[in-house]
């Protein structure tokens, strides 16, 4: 699992960045990515159960944040 977030650095990035729950548009100007690479880097993380939308029904303002799975592996980073 480690290498599937280091082989990524958009994914490494989006990691790192969710230190809080945060919107794509959020952690695309803090990494200074676009808004859509940070959207495919949420949902690959998403589904290796990574990160969670902690506002599912939301149609505007998603906000994600690390699962425990996640966070266990950012400290391994």
């Amino acid at each position: 699992m480690i290498s599937f977030v280091l082989r990524g650095r958009r994914r490494h990035a989006v990691m790192r960045a969710l230190t809080e729950a945060k919107t794509p548009k959020q952690i695309a100007q803090e990494c200074k990515i676009s808004t859509s690479n940070v959207s495919n880097a949420l949902a690959e993380l998403k589904e290796k159960k990574l990160v969670h939308c902690i506002t599912e029904d939301a149609h505007f303002f998603r906000f994600y944040e690390l699962t425990k799975k996640g966070k266990d592996l950012l400290k391994q980073l």
